[in-house]
């Protein structure tokens, strides 16, 4: 009895104790707002490995701080260009004062030659002569010159009057060819192959030719002439056994006339002047000079039309100075014109007498080089250019009407239509060369190059003229693209080299641990200045570059993980559950990629997340160095380069590079504060 009663308070004892500890237990673990707390070991009892890593990671203040910059980097990258109104390629311009070169001159002093139809041809060595022959001229005070071709024939350059000149020459009419026991061809016995000279050649005659050679026939005659054969061991020599004369008929005694005179260069018959050209294969060229005629006239005479934008052609030109020598009048394309001075101003008039333009020595043109400056312009301006060379100034000015500009580039009119002229400065400066450059202040479309930040351009605008936030949101989506797209290559390429290398061993792990040293010891960089020149070389595309740049980093960039990897899984394949999957009998592959390669992952996660920046910063540098993404295209080191061309720029446009930089930088802390964060919420040892 009094062993129950023992055992009756022993029992409610126990149960005081065991209450007591429990109230102790939840009082220790109960938070001061009455809120249940556990520590890391009472936690791996109750959360799954998954939930754990991810309440580990968003206890680390840095990694949280990461992924918020990453959100911000990736919405900034690709969200923000869907909003923003410009495109990294759009061009921006502006209107703004600019001293432009409004318009060019130069005293002509060169003859510019105009050819008259039907004349004589001028050999080119001749006509590039032409200005030669009128200094000569000058220089000796002389009216008229002859020269003498290469062809024998003469060529006289005649003075008509002040800055005209002429070239005349005889018309030579070819009257045909005279063979005295000329070649005709040689016959190649080793390659049964003839070989001809001059022009007496037919089908026919080959045939005729070859009938006689394999008959070793001496002479044969085809089409009523006759052809002698000269044989040797390896050619024959198939020439005319007797002159002959293929050209027009001159009369009876023409050919003993020439006969006669073969050892001359001319001879006459029938009262004609022959001429003989010795051609050297035993033919000789005939030829008759005819009448002399004159088959160009050259000027300096600039044509000025009073109608800006008339355009006179070569014929009016030409019969114009023609008859400027003469009696004043012309015609051309059917018209009816006259010309005449008027003091010291050459005029020329149309039927009605109306004047639509003037000579001139000076040719005043656009800077551009079209003429469509007004006469009076040209005028006022030549009075300029002849009082500097006067007075011997190389620099001044003068106030002229020019065509007013507004403020949006746009021509601005009159009421009627005609142009509204604002009388402007125009500044002249002679150069060493003789020719005079006018300048002009003028509002001018420009490329808005490097403007600076405003309400339309957030951050300005770069040295193309482009917005340089849309570029920057651009940019970005090139470098992180390439960040993950290398990882992910090399990711790629490292687990299955050293998942193979860590499971066999043996001389698998040998080659493959080899064939990672050898990665190891390439120099990246001078292969991309390769790859880089060779890209140059080829002209590739902008988006062919970038992909091709992607796999050759993520090649070059596998090695490091590859060991990683062959190390985890050497300590993995011991373990017993690897023992166990064996045991049943598991495939090979099936072992290395569902069992050992998941449980390396947290790993390559880390090294992953911390190897995109590094990847961001060797392309930010490629780029920067020029052997990355090309322009166009956009990448934050191409626009950190395009400042870097001088110190005064990197000083001057801080706007653009700063921010462009900070961008890099925050983003590459930003992956290794996750990184960091991943590896501290992977580590089981880890406590918070």
């Amino acid at each position: 009895m009094s062993i129950k009663t023992n055992s009756g308070g022993l029992y409610e004892a126990l149960k005081v104790k065991a209450a007591g500890e429990w109230a102790a237990a939840k009082e220790a673990v109960t938070s001061g707002d009455g809120t249940m707390a556990l520590d890391d070991s009472e936690r791996v009892k109750v959360l799954s490995p998954g939930r754990l890593v991810v309440k580990r990671f968003f206890r680390n203040k840095l990694a949280l701080v990461g992924l918020v910059i990453l959100v911000a980097m990736f919405s900034f990258s690709f969200l923000g260009p869907l909003f923003y109104p410009y495109k990294q390629t759009d061009l921006f311009y502006k209107f703004d004062y600019l001293n432009i070169d409004y318009a060019s001159a130069i005293e002509r002093s060169e003859y510019v030659p105009y050819r008259i139809p039907g004349a004589p041809v001028i050999p080119s060595t001749i006509a590039n002569r032409f200005n030669s022959y009128i200094i000569e001229m000058k220089a000796q005070d002389i009216s008229e010159m002859t020269a003498v071709g290469g062809d024998g024939a003469e060529y006289t350059v005649n003075r008509l009057r002040d800055r005209i000149y002429t070239l005349s020459t005889a018309h030579i009419d070819f009257i045909g060819t005279y063979y005295q026991n000329a070649t005709v061809a040689i016959y190649e016995r080793t390659i049964d192959a003839f070989e001809w000279s001059g022009d007496i050649q037919s089908d026919g005659l080959k045939d005729a030719a070859l009938g006689a050679i394999s008959g070793e026939i001496e002479v044969f005659e085809f089409e009523g002439e006759r052809y002698a054969v000269f044989y040797t061991r390896r050619r024959c020599t198939i020439a005319l056994a007797d002159p002959v004369f293929r050209g027009a008929a001159q009369g009876e005694g023409f050919i003993a006339a020439l006969e006669e005179s073969l050892d001359n260069e001319e001879f006459t018959y029938g009262g004609r002047l022959f001429n003989i050209s010795d051609n050297g294969d035993g033919s000789f060229n005939i030829t008759e000079e005819g009448d002399v005629s004159i088959a160009i006239i050259g000027s300096t005479y600039v044509f000025n039309a009073l109608e800006v934008g008339t355009d006179f052609s070569d014929e009016f030109k030409m019969n114009a100075l023609f008859a400027l020598y003469g009696n004043g009048e012309f015609t051309s394309d059917g018209a009816s014109y006259t010309i005449a001075e008027e003091g010291d101003d050459i005029f020329f008039f149309d039927s009605s007498g109306t004047a639509i333009g003037t000579l001139s020595n000076y040719s005043i043109r656009r800077y551009s080089g079209q003429d469509t400056l007004s006469l009076e312009f040209k005028e006022a301006a030549k009075a300029v250019f002849e009082d500097m060379q006067e007075k011997n100034i190389t620099l001044t000015t003068f106030m002229y009407g020019v065509h007013e500009v507004d403020k949006d580039g746009n021509y601005v009119y009159n009421e009627d239509g005609t142009p509204h002229f604002v009388d402007s400065e125009l500044t002249v400066s002679r150069k060493n060369t003789g020719e005079f450059v006018l300048t002009v202040d003028q509002i001018t479309y420009l490329i808005d190059i490097y403007a600076a930040p405003s309400s339309e351009h957030r951050f300005g605008t770069d040295g193309d003229g482009m917005d340089i936030l849309a570029r920057m949101m651009y940019g970005g989506r090139i470098s992180l693209m390439v960040g993950f797209v290398v990882v992910f290559i090399e990711m790629i390429l490292g687990v299955v080299m050293g998942a193979l290398s860590g499971f066999f061993s043996g001389w698998v792990d040998t080659l493959i641990m080899r064939i990672v040293d050898v990665f190891y010891c390439i120099p990246s960089y001078p292969i991309l200045i390769i790859f880089g020149a060779l890209f140059d070389k080829l002209k590739m595309d902008a988006y062919q570059r970038i992909a091709w740049m992607m796999v050759i980093l993520g090649i070059f960039g596998w090695a490091p993980i590859a060991r990683l990897v062959r190390g985890q899984i050497l300590s993995l394949r011991e373990q017993e559950f690897m023992v166990a999957q064996e045991a049943t009998g598991m495939k090979t592959r099936r072992r290395i990629f569902r069992h050992l390669v998941p449980n390396v992952m947290p790993q390559l996660i880390v090294a992953a997340t911390m190897n995109i920046g590094a990847v961001i910063i060797y392309e930010s540098t490629l780029s920067f160095l020029g052997l990355g993404v090309k322009h166009p295209l956009a990448t934050w080191g191409t626009m950190i380069n395009a400042i870097t061309s001088n110190s005064e720029n990197m000083v001057k446009y801080t706007y653009i590079w700063i921010p462009v930089g900070l961008l890099i930088c925050l983003t590459v802390v930003a992956f290794n504060f996750v990184g960091d964060g991943l590896r501290d919420a992977f580590d089981p040892k880890m406590r918070r």
